[in-house]
């Protein structure tokens, strides 16, 4: 092995309480082993090879955190090495693994880092003895593999081995969430509201994008959220829409009467639980357009969270989601999807690019409601959304503001 694949410990004794990192109790890292192990067993697995990274800011990272606490800082991708009998390894890309502080987010003692992580698999396999093992592969979002090299690795040094993969299986397990996990999407729904509050409570005609999106970044850093995260947002005049999507990055524009907001805010606390909300606002009366077009929003979420409940599948939420086809519009985003996993892994309730994926809902699985019908130009377009758990007989949304429009 090269120098330049050198693998790295950290060499001393390193105290994990010295570092505050938010963590989940023991008992919860506990259950999700536990589920992992009877996961591996029922499906005559050896090993999980479990992939992650910084993609789709940063949800890549989920199964990651799920199973380590651990989310990288300048790595491009991590992995959990995770055996059915023996203890479990991280592996993560670049040199974090000598410092003690990056290291101590994980609850996996084993820690090893190198510039390519693929030798790390291969050394950790080997000293499994698991050269002719079942070793799941389970990747970082359904439509990202594992990196082309680490798969020719992995089948170069173990020839006998099998590597199915279980993605979507994998991520099955984590969408009944536990108390502590309730509890950190409850708090990543109130940051999400105290945004859209201070962007109604400060925003005015005359002042640029940019400070609607200064107004965002520093109520989440303010709350205790994580930073960077997804903010989506944009304005555009009700009378003169050049686009009913909302952008990434502010542009060149200075807010006016007339103006609607697009907001889509994927507000994450410090556990990295992710809770999106965006409320309509705008600054004046509707154009006769957006009349319309908030009608047949607000009417569509209504009969998307209506459906929600234990038993709701995805054809169910599709049909709830119809007015707005029927009313002429088209579907740009996803009526449903999940949280803290890469959102396709679902439940998902895609538009007519995505396919849907079905998970039939149970209680204390959450999901994210997000209503954006747009004219077939996608020049207009308006947008509400709002993370929801379902409940016994029903769900509850863990954002309060109301979804109403509020008119500045």
């Amino acid at each position: 092995m090269s120098t330049t694949h050198k693998i790295i410990r950290y060499e001393h004794e390193l105290r994990r309480d010295d570092y505050s990192w938010a963590t989940f109790s023991p008992a919860e890292f506990a259950r999700r082993h536990d589920l992992v192990r009877a996961f591996m067993a029922e499906n005559d697995l050896d090993c999980l090879l479990v992939s992650g990274n910084c993609a789709l800011w940063e949800r890549g990272w989920a199964n990651i955190r799920w199973l380590s606490n651990f989310i990288g800082t300048m790595e491009l991708d991590a992995f959990v090495i995770f055996p059915r009998e023996g203890e479990p390894t991280l592996a993560i890309l670049g040199l974090n693994a000598r410092l003690p502080d990056r290291i101590a987010r994980s609850v996996i003692p084993d820690v090893r880092g190198a510039l390519n992580t693929a030798p790390i698999l291969v050394e950790r396999l080997r000293e499994l003895r698991l050269e002719s093992g079942r070793i799941g592969i389970v990747r970082p979002a359904p439509w990202l593999s594992i990196p082309a090299g680490h798969d020719a690795a992995l089948r170069e040094a173990f020839p006998r081995a099998e590597f199915p993969e279980y993605s979507d299986e994998f991520w099955k397990l984590r969408l009944v969430l536990s108390g502590e996990e309730l509890a950190c999407l409850d708090e990543a729904g109130r940051i999400g509201d105290c945004a859209v509050q201070a962007i109604i409570d400060n925003l005015r005609p005359g002042m640029q994008e940019k400070d609607l999106f200064a107004i965002v970044y520093d109520t989440f850093a303010r709350e205790g959220g994580e930073i960077p995260t997804m903010v989506l947002a944009a304005a555009e005049s009700m009378y003169r829409p050049v686009s009913g999507f909302q952008r990434p990055r502010p542009i060149d524009r200075t807010i006016a009467t007339g103006d609607v907001l697009l907001l889509e805010l994927g507000a994450r606390e410090a556990h990295g639980y992710e809770a999106q909300t965006g409320k309509p606002i705008i600054f004046g009366p509707p154009s006769r357009e957006y009349e319309d077009l908030f009608d047949v929003m607000f009417t569509a979420y209504e009969r998307v969270v209506a459906a929600l409940k234990p038993g709701c599948t995805a054809r169910d939420l599709r049909e709830a989601g119809q007015v707005i086809l029927d009313r002429g519009y088209q579907i740009v985003a996803p009526l449903v999807h999940g949280v803290f996993n890469p959102i396709d892994a679902g439940p998902f309730v895609g538009t007519s690019h995505r396919p849907d994926k079905d998970v039939v809902l149970e209680p204390d699985m959450a999901c994210c409601v997000e209503i954006h019908p747009c004219t077939a130009d996608v020049r207009s377009g308006v947008f509400i959304g709002d993370t929801f758990v379902i409940t016994p007989d029903g769900a509850r949304s863990v954002n309060k503001l109301p979804p109403v429009l509020t008119q500045l």
